[in-house]
């Protein structure tokens, strides 16, 4: 039971901070002698973030529903299915590229490896926030593709999709919290893509049925994600990213003197 509920605090604070969520799951069964995280478990923990995400975003995720129903029923063009086609187009880099990583080269998760990347990504996001400009507050499609490739950088163990999304927005001088909000509209399709293709492997695997008990975890995970993503919210308005930058950094130089510390 316990084991479920860090399960749930860190997918659900994870998945909703610029921290990697993979990465610390990694660290509870590395350094907290649980085992690695079962198919069905890590279906349940991203259906729950998933859930979170699209409450937290209904309103723009409506407008973009609405307005697509609208443009290919009227064929009058409008901001809602603007959005859609922006969103699409953004997440096209991760689904070509998240095919070959799950077909051909899975990259293995090390704790000198995810070291390595939090340095670099915590460095990249720290120096985001200190020279981007808060110029722009209206994301381009120009901008949606630089910031969809960026997220493909999540593939690697230890990057953050939050954190390569928003530190593309950042650098490309896109306000904090459109930044933010932008990067979990693309989580929205890239989560979803990532349930559907876990699922059909519990599915082939024959697990199916173990995944009906897992509905608290769903729920649980629903409920923090949806605390993490209200007090980031207001987070962002007040402040920058850079304590989580730091933390990334801290963190990274701690795992890279472990990791020579076993050599």
């Amino acid at each position: 039971m316990a084991y479920v509920l860090f399960l749930c605090i860190i997918q659900g604070a994870g998945e909703c901070l610029p921290i990697s969520s993979s990465a610390h799951l990694y660290f509870l069964s590395l350094f907290g002698g649980y085992p690695p995280t079962t198919l069905d478990v890590e279906v349940a923990l991203h259906l729950g973030s998933l859930i979170a995400i699209c409450a937290f975003l209904w309103q723009p995720l409506w407008r973009m529903i609405n307005g697509s129903f609208c443009t290919l029923t009227t064929f009058r063009m409008t901001g809602g299915f603007g959005m859609a086609v922006i969103v699409v187009l953004a997440t096209l880099p991760s689904v070509f590229i998240g095919f070959l990583v799950k077909r051909y080269f899975e990259l293995p998760q090390t704790v000198l490896g995810i070291g390595i990347v939090s340095i670099v990504f915590g460095t990249l996001l720290l120096l985001a926030e200190k020279i981007g400009a808060q110029e722009r507050s209206k994301v381009t499609l120009s901008h949606a593709l630089i910031i969809g490739c960026a997220q493909v950088l999540a593939f690697i163990p230890g990057a953050s999709r939050l954190g390569s999304c928003l530190t593309a927005a950042r650098f490309l001088g896109i306000q904090r919290w459109q930044a933010t909000q932008f990067s979990f509209l693309l989580a929205v399709p890239t989560i979803l893509g990532a349930v559907v293709l876990t699922g059909i492997d519990v599915v082939r695997a024959g697990k199916l049925a173990e995944l009906l008990p897992l509905w608290p975890a769903v729920v649980l995970t629903c409920v923090i994600s949806l605390l993490v993503l209200k007090g980031l919210q207001w987070y962002v308005t007040h402040y920058s990213y850079i304590p989580f930058a730091v933390y990334r950094i801290i963190l990274g130089i701690f795992l890279t003197y472990l990791a020579y510390m076993k050599l």
